[in-house]
């Protein structure tokens, strides 16, 4: 004969609360770490788009400026094309700060004119606007003249290029140097003397720690500036950046920043740049 045995609590079969308690607590620390991240990853997501566009914006400048003869000796104005620098494009014109720009100048703009449209000639047009639509499902296609052409677009990411020759002058078959600055949007410029303090350490001075976000980041963009008209501008990039209060401190990563024939030099930085690539060129 088989006896039968009451079941009890001790030997039951099945999960205690204690054990969907910790289960919970185990899994909403997990979901509170997964969203944590999100925002981070989203972060990483739009600079990842942004450097994808920054590369094929400057892809498509170096195209436009070779296939349109923007790299030509008739760019160069002055007297025997004595310009050693010419600038096309989005790099801002106004300047904010103690000095102003000088030692390079716009490029001839009768040349500029006749090989590229300066209205949209400098931007990437992928950015469409589209507008509601009245009766149909889907959206249309906005357009500046509001009927048939061209299609608007967003004014974001943009480049603009810097022809310079170093100590030479502007005239056919000499060696050149094309800069292509891309931004992530339309932006100002901040143009300041600089100090040196060490080998490529330099003290910025009246630039306040909102203007070091704005224009002087660590791992942007500079461009120096020589004080006499022998040398032509020159781009270099910042390692590192703090500010002291009333001045800002630099670290440069070319330890030659900046060498102009001897002459001092003045440090223009530019807001919302992405990266700066210079190709060796020869003037047609």
């Amino acid at each position: 004969m088989n006896a039968s045995h009451a079941t009890t609590g001790r030997n039951r079969k099945g999960i205690s609360l204690l054990e969907v308690l910790v289960a919970c607590g185990i899994l909403v620390v997990g979901l509170a770490s997964v969203a944590a991240i999100l925002p981070a990853a989203s972060s990483r997501l739009s600079q990842a788009t942004l450097e994808d566009r920054a590369a094929t914006a400057a892809a498509n400048a170096y195209a436009e400026c070779v296939n349109r003869g923007l790299v030509n000796s008739a760019l160069f104005s002055g007297t025997s094309g004595s310009l050693r620098a010419c600038v096309l494009g989005a790099i801002p014109a106004g300047t904010t700060g103690t000095v102003a720009f000088s030692g390079f100048g716009d490029a001839n703009a009768a040349a500029v004119t006749s090989r590229i449209d300066s209205t949209r000639g400098y931007f990437l047009e992928d950015d469409l606007v589209y507008t509601p639509p009245s009766v149909a499902d889907t959206p249309t296609n906005s357009f500046l003249n509001g009927v048939n052409g061209p299609r608007e677009f967003r004014f974001g990411v943009c480049w603009g290029a810097m022809l310079s020759t170093g100590t030479a002058t502007g005239a056919a078959g000499v060696p050149a140097t094309l800069s292509i600055a891309i931004f992530k949007k339309p932006g100002g410029a901040y143009v300041v003397s600089g100090t040196q303090q060490a080998g490529t350490i330099y003290t910025l001075p009246t630039v306040v720690e909102q203007d070091r976000k704005t224009y002087f980041p660590g791992c942007s963009f500079v461009l120096a500036v020589p004080s006499a008209s022998t040398d032509s501008p020159r781009w270099f990039k910042i390692n590192s950046s703090w500010s002291t209060g009333t001045s800002t401190v630099a670290v440069f990563a070319d330890p030659s920043f900046p060498t102009f024939s001897g002459s001092s030099a003045r440090i223009v930085g530019f807001e919302n740049i992405v990266r700066v690539d210079q190709y060796p060129v020869t003037l047609d």
